[in-house]
């Protein structure tokens, strides 16, 4: 008697944790079939797929979501690119760029007439509650994808979810659904091995709200767009970091700004030096995550990255030593950019003091040819005056404002502390 008690128990116990209405993944797929489309950017001349990715209906039901980068080919070359949807059950058609959010990899867009019943979006569910993504992987088709919310990553500016569960290629700009059907999010990334990242369905609500309804009327309006966003975004996030408290890093004898921001990890990065190396070199990397897309190729920006790195020895002598101080401060940006992207850099070289010691100072900027306003800039900072000890910082900042990452090398100088 107690045992059938005991089952009946776990029985209505299962039952109550299982939410009346809940939707397994193939009820999701036939309900949002005719839903989700396909994107696909097209080459005008040969009408060709140039890049593919997904969709789904949102709003006025004439407005489909999906990723920046999915269809950011267009944004540089309108003339040779359009983009258009195919649904599941053969439709198509053309579709126009309604509005943009550069910086959450969002994209709206518009096609002439109703394509079918908007999907509805929610907040996101409880960590660790089931959620589902739809999408049309590697061109084979529509597809569903089952995994689970690992909730928002703090790594980020709160605008990625991680998602345990394999996102392709060609998924990306697709609903991820929670287990009634409402889009919680939009498919936007993977890191392979089951880690994949959902961008939170209130940034496309406020992108919606925001659209207007005829869209951009020029490709300049559209590359101007594109670097005000990405420009405020960055704006943003460097006052945060300057009005953060920054806490201390030790290496060997200087004090340094350490993880300045929830958004930074810092690593070891020290190279491993055989048994008979005749010196000693400690390095530290510190990098964000805060990659914004600025077009379908995968080249981003937004990046902030500070390096420090220390050399000694007491078996080289004073030439050798700086022999290999010079080929290992290095003062450019490893970078596979073109000139029809960037521009040359230009630098400046200058000293410091820092705690009594002397620094050699380099500032160096290149624009962003497409996108006004836009720079790359890499500051490095090398100790002199020392005939068996080096250091160096290198301070790397993507896609911002030249004139406000000045406060931001500015703050690193003052929280850099020579200990004798």
């Amino acid at each position: 008697m107690l045992f059938r008690i005991l089952v009946a128990g776990l029985l209505l116990a299962a039952a109550a944790s299982s939410p009346a209405g809940a939707l397994d993944s193939k009820k999701i797929y036939q309900l949002n079939q005719d839903r989700v489309f396909q994107i696909r950017v097209l080459n005008r001349e040969t009408g060709k797929k140039s890049s593919i990715g997904s969709g789904f209906i949102v709003g006025d039901g004439k407005q489909i979501a999906t990723n920046y980068h999915v269809i950011g080919q267009v944004i540089l070359e309108p003339d040779v690119f359009y983009i258009s949807y195919i649904g599941k059950d053969g439709r198509e058609g053309e579709l126009k760029l309604l509005g943009l959010d550069v910086a959450r990899d969002l994209a709206l867009l518009g096609a002439d007439n109703v394509v079918g019943e908007p999907i509805k979006t929610s907040p996101l569910p409880p960590r660790g509650a089931p959620i589902f993504a739809m999408g049309n992987p590697l061109d084979l088709g529509l597809s569903i994808a089952v995994g689970t919310n690992g909730g928002i990553l703090n790594q980020t500016d709160d605008s990625r979810i991680l998602f345990s569960g394999s996102l392709n290629p060609g998924m990306s700009g697709g609903p991820t659904f929670n287990d009634r059907g409402e889009a919680i999010g939009i498919n936007v990334a993977t890191a392979r091995n089951d880690i994949s990242f959902i961008v939170p369905s209130r940034f496309l609500t406020e992108l919606i709200d925001l659209s207007a309804d005829d869209g951009f009327e020029s490709a300049d309006d559209l590359k101007l767009e594109v670097a005000r966003q990405v420009l405020a975004y960055e704006n943003n996030y460097i006052e945060q970091l300057l009005a953060g408290e920054w806490p201390e890093l030790d290496l060997r004898q200087f004090s340094l700004p350490g993880v300045i921001s929830p958004t930074v990890r810092c690593w070891d990065n020290s190279a491993k030096l055989g048994a008979i190396a005749r010196y000693k070199r400690y390095q530290i990397r510190c990098a964000n995550k805060n990659h914004v897309y600025l077009d379908a190729d995968n080249r981003f920006v937004g990046d902030l990255i500070y390096e420090y790195f220390w050399l000694e020895s007491e078996e080289l002598n004073s030439i050798q030593f700086y022999n290999l101080y010079e080929n290992l401060n290095k003062d450019q940006i490893d970078s596979k950019l073109g000139r029809d992207i960037v521009s040359n850099y230009n630098c400046e070289t200058w000293f410091v003091q820092v705690s009594g010691q002397e620094l050699k100072s380099n500032l160096c900027r290149r624009e962003y040819v497409e996108y006004p306003g836009m720079s790359d800039v890499l500051f490095t900072a090398a100790l002199t005056g020392h005939k068996n000890k080096g250091f160096f910082v290198t301070l790397i900042m993507s896609g911002v404002e030249f004139t406000s990452s000045l406060p931001l090398i500015r703050k690193f100088l003052e929280h850099t502390e020579w200990r004798p």
